[in-house]
């Protein structure tokens, strides 16, 4: 792995397979996979996260065992569902049986389960999300991510939505069940690490490899539309949800060579003040926005710097300051909290936005 010839030295404090279906691979391809990330990057943090995110219906046990010996330490899974019709509407090809053997299998394995539900599905009922939340409550996994159904192009979700969108749960219901979420999941004994993240790992992050790339850590993405953060460096490779682009994308990315000088088709350079608004961002993301972390980077004082913002989440109870250092989120601020990320983007970086929405 050629990348090793320029950052094999640095300590590697997690490792992320993700970004779709990792477990489609075999063994001999996970092995093969494992072999090249030792030789490349032989540094690891004592508390290295290793994660692989899974589907139902695409690994058999023998491979889970496989990935444990390869030092898998976090299994991440989508479910989305567990009522037989929604997870059709959502394009899920498996069934609510296929998805509870795999739960178990997860969950027999690994000590660290994570597993993703959306809320919102075409045709879904309050009573329907309860009961498919129960039922993966039952299971007891370490976190717990659920999600508010997100419409975005070319996917089944837009194009049914667009068709029949009384059958969707509006903007309100949707607040309305995330209010559930809270207080049902707080009582089974989790705790709120984010608007979507739920654990009941105490102390730690349930979460690591997220936590140290919103602290800063440099990530590197490798593969096709993978991306990477260095800095004020932010760049990827093209990327597609729909298959018969992604095919295409994955296509290119494999037949090309390694170019070190051309390693990335889409990027950004971000300014120094948005640096400080992404930090900014990301630390009430975490709840734990630290004024003497901020002016350790920056130099300067955070509530100089982002005064007007601060005092207008305060008055609103959207964070509370803690140990006079700390910003974090209340539960107000949870539940706002993609709201409360949007008073950070410069007007740069919204343009930016929505000129690759417009194209």
């Amino acid at each position: 792995m050629r990348y090793g010839e320029y950052f094999g030295d640095r300590e590697v404090v997690s490792i992320y397979f993700g970004g779709g279906t990792p477990t489609l691979l075999t063994q001999h391809q996970f092995s093969k996979l494992f072999a090249a990330l030792d030789a490349a990057f032989p540094k690891r943090s004592r508390k290295c996260e290793i994660t692989v995110e899974s589907a139902p219906d695409t690994f058999e046990n023998n491979l889970l065992d496989c990935l444990k010996t390869f030092g898998v330490t976090r299994m991440s899974m989508g479910i989305q569902s567990m009522v037989p019709g929604e997870l059709a509407h959502s394009g899920r090809p498996y069934s609510v049986e296929t998805a509870e053997a795999g739960l178990k299998a997860l969950t027999e394995r690994f000590s660290h389960v994570n597993l993703d539900l959306i809320y919102g599905l075409r045709g879904q009922t309050r009573d329907s999300w309860i009961f498919s939340l129960g039922r993966v409550l039952d299971y007891e996994p370490r976190t717990l991510s659920l999600y508010p159904v997100v419409v975005r192009p070319m996917t089944n979700i837009m194009t049914s939505k667009a068709h029949n969108p009384e059958l969707f749960f509006s903007e309100v219901e949707k607040y309305e069940v995330y209010d559930q979420n809270v207080a049902l999941v707080a009582s089974k004994g989790y705790r709120q690490e984010s608007f979507t993240r739920f654990t009941k790992i105490a102390v730690d992050r349930a979460y690591r490899q997220e936590a140290s790339d919103f602290e800063g850590t440099p990530l590197l993405g490798l593969g096709a539309g993978a991306r990477s953060y260095f800095g004020p460096y932010h760049y990827g490779t093209d990327y597609a949800v729909n298959s018969r682009a992604a095919s295409s994308i994955i296509d290119t990315f494999s037949a090309r060579s390694f170019d070190p000088n051309a390693i990335a088709s889409h990027g950004i350079k971000l300014m120094p003040e948005d640096l400080a608004r992404r930090y900014v961002l990301l630390g009430l993301t975490l709840s734990a926005l630290s004024r003497k972390s901020y002016a350790s980077v920056f130099g300067r004082e955070l509530a100089v710097d982002f005064s007007e913002e601060l005092k207008a989440l305060e008055r609103l109870q959207l964070v509370d300051l803690v140990d006079g250092d700390t910003y974090q989120l209340t539960h107000a601020g949870f539940r706002y909290s993609s709201i409360v990320a949007r008073m950070f983007y410069s007007g740069w970086v919204v343009a930016l936005e929505e000129q690759y929405q417009a194209a």
